[in-house]
């Protein structure tokens, strides 16, 4: 009896394999008439289309293979998703670090006069060579002869401390736009600071 059954089994078994295995692929041309076969239809090779049971049955669906421009817009998409999941996890990253590295704003407050005070003792010795400088062309100045030739040391004296102001003058700019910025920074942290520490869960 056991042996009766056993190919009457197997071709069940075989049937129901050959039953979940059939598949249609079907799509819509460019018309918009149905086009559905065994195998995929050439009308479908560039369309979306759906495989489905020879009952009817949704088993998936394709989306249509992207032109040039549209894998261009996606891959943008893709890159500026990843820009923007970059930026916020730097920005949690920095707060982080904000929160750890003060307990009150006083500590930022101090924290930024020390800096500024560094670069401004910088900005003082430059804008004391600056003022040295000045001095000492005045005294060439005046050795000038009223009338004739400039003798030709007194030109190179000249031409060495107008140099060296030009440089010097570098200098106290870079200093001022350096103590500018560290001041907007401070100030940047100190307000974001604030805003951390105050919300429900912050520290304060």
């Amino acid at each position: 009896m056991l042996r009766a059954l056993l190919p009457l089994s197997l071709l069940l078994l075989s049937s129901g394999a050959a039953q979940a295995q059939s598949r249609v692929y079907c799509c819509s041309d460019a018309s918009g008439q149905r086009m559905c076969g065994d195998t995929l239809p050439q009308a479908c090779f560039d369309k979306a289309y759906r495989e489905v049971t020879p009952s009817g049955r949704t088993l998936r669906e394709v989306e249509a293979p992207l032109t040039p421009e549209q894998r261009a817009a996606r891959e943008a998409e893709i890159r500026a998703q990843r820009e923007r999941a970059a930026r916020e996890a730097e920005a949690k990253r920095r707060d982080r670090v904000l929160v750890d590295s003060y307990a009150t704003v006083d500590e930022i407050d101090k924290r930024r006069d020390r800096e500024v005070a560094n670069v401004d003792g910088d900005l003082k010795r430059a804008q004391a060579r600056e003022s040295s400088l000045l001095a000492d062309r005045a005294k060439l100045e005046k050795l000038k002869p009223a009338s004739g030739p400039i003798p030709r040391d007194l030109v190179e004296d000249l031409d060495t401390i107008g140099s060296e102001l030009s440089a010097t003058r570098s200098v106290i700019a870079s200093k001022q736009r350096d103590i500018e910025i560290l001041r907007a920074r401070f100030e940047a942290d100190r307000t974001r600071y604030i805003e951390l520490t105050t919300k429900p869960n912050g520290r304060r």
